[in-house]
């Protein structure tokens, strides 16, 4: 804690509020970069003498071996981790570790350690969101999922679908999700460092090297921009609320599916629990929990929007409550990426008896309006035919050839309504259901899957190749690490 200046030491309260320790763990590994980038800089421009700069770069080193094995400690006391490392150097290497704070701030620290993990967990959420994806192609690719359900709107039956295409779009939309991540990643590609408190430094700082040392495009144009722009961490916040909105929906159209009266979803047993009361139960827990995550991830959204809203230019200390906002989003991600893809690929999406609905009523309208009957018209008819069909408690398919020409005398002979197996097919249209459109959906899914896949895996190779230059074990940067294996 800095308080040289002060008569007395903070306040014990305002200490516990001060601190941000805990949340700071997981920029452990994005700060020993930046303060190795830091010093390698302050060596090679000539503003310390290289043997200390290179005490001071084997310091930092031992620092992140004994940090990746989990047997460093932040300590509370030191407030943050960027304090906490300093004093750990000083007392390693000595008077030399004071010197590493030379021409920074803990402005510009925070912000690149911000940057840096950023991108890090963009990049690990894109791996484990490429997994949904590939799980839910996987899944929609299986013979029995060309079976047939109803499709619903308002949640009454609505058109007969295969399950391929309900997989398919919710695929589709996780697609997107992907993309979007790599595109908030790519943003971030700014180095704030070097930027000082708010308005650079007279020292002859190098950004340009510090910068390429951290993997970024470019040193930050403007200082005062640099120390409080916190557009990365609400755009990421942003994405992964969106994502786990997706996964909410999904979770909610699987749970439904479970229910007895319905019957056209069975969870895996490694993702359902029973009743302490009632033996015979088959709770969805891991799929209301996954619903669930969508409620934090869409709160801790508001609450960094609402954290900004009304700062002045520079840093302010309300950004460090970002911090856990931004952190917490992510861990709440990766929990629900790795749970989401295992639980679809252990589902069964099953094919109950049609629901009776007359959800053929639509191919009839068609016939009607290729016969030349205005689509309005034909609506009326065929919905009143319906309401009469219900109201003598009969279903549409039960009605022969001859009674449809007998109300519908325009439609041709050959005609008859499709089964709720065949009407899927009709609709051929692109993008439609049938089994040709599904497939080419499946087949852009998983083209952009992949494409997303090893666009993400090149940059994972890249920035390991800098952190290996730097000497910094991989272990500092795993986020929530997802399980071996996949697609």
């Amino acid at each position: 804690m800095l308080r040289e200046r002060f008569s007395r030491g903070l306040d014990a309260a305002a200490l516990r509020l001060s601190e941000s320790t805990s949340e700071d763990r997981a920029l452990l590994g994005a700060d020993l970069w930046g303060s190795i980038a830091h010093a390698r800089m302050l060596g090679d421009a000539g503003i310390l003498p290289k043997p200390s700069a290179n005490r001071i770069l084997r310091g930092l080193r031992s620092i992140a071996r004994l940090a990746a094995s989990g047997r460093y400690r932040l300590d509370p006391v030191h407030e943050d981790v960027h304090l906490n490392i300093e004093r750990t150097l000083t007392r390693r290497i000595g008077k030399d570790g004071e010197r590493l704070h030379t021409g920074r701030s803990r402005n510009d620290q925070v912000a690149t350690d911000l940057a840096v993990y950023e991108r890090e967990a963009l990049l690990a959420l894109e791996l484990r969101l490429e997994r949904v994806v590939g799980s839910l192609v996987v899944a929609a690719r299986r013979p029995s999922a060309f079976r047939t359900v109803d499709g619903w709107t308002h949640m009454q039956p609505a058109q007969r679908l295969y399950w391929a295409g309900i997989l398919g779009a919710h695929a589709l939309r996780f697609a997107r999700d992907l993309e979007r991540l790599a595109r908030v990643r790519a943003s971030v590609r700014l180095s704030p460092l070097g930027s000082g408190a708010l308005a650079g430094s007279s020292l002859p700082l190098d950004r340009r090297l510090t910068a390429r040392l951290l993997g970024f495009d470019a040193p930050h144009p403007s200082s005062i921009d640099a120390v409080s722009d916190r557009d990365g961490a609400i755009e990421t916040a942003f994405a992964l609320a969106l994502a786990q909105l997706h996964a909410s929906q999904l979770a909610e159209e699987l749970i439904i599916g479970s229910m007895g009266e319905v019957g056209r979803v069975r969870f895996g047993d490694a993702f359902v629990t029973t009743s302490s009361l009632m033996p015979h139960k088959r709770n969805p827990d891991l799929a209301e929990l996954v619903r669930a995550e969508s409620a934090g991830a869409l709160g801790r959204l508001m609450a960094h929007l609402a954290l900004v809203r009304s700062l002045p230019l520079g840093y302010q200390r309300d950004l460090q409550a970002g911090k856990p906002l931004l952190v917490e989003s992510v861990r709440r991600a990766a929990l629900t990426f790795d749970v989401l893809a295992p639980m679809i690929a252990s589902a069964e999406f099953l094919s109950p008896k049609a629901s009776g609905a007359a959800t053929a009523s639509v191919e009839l309208v068609d016939e009607l309006v290729r016969a030349g009957v205005p689509f309005r018209r034909a609506h009326v008819r065929v919905g009143a035919f319906v309401d009469r069909a219900e109201r003598s408690q009969r279903s549409l398919a039960s009605f022969s050839a001859r009674e449809l020409r007998s109300a519908f005398p325009e439609i041709p002979r050959k005609f008859r309504l499709p089964g709720p197996d065949e009407e899927p097919e009709r609709r051929t249209v692109e993008g439609g259901s049938s089994r040709r459109s599904v497939e080419r959906l499946l087949t852009e899914v998983e083209g952009r899957r992949r494409r997303a896949a090893a666009a993400s895996v090149r940059e994972l190779r890249r920035l390991r190749r800098l952190r290996r230059a730097c000497g910094l074990p991989e272990q500092l940067f795993e986020i929530a690490p997802a399980p071996r294996g996949g697609h």
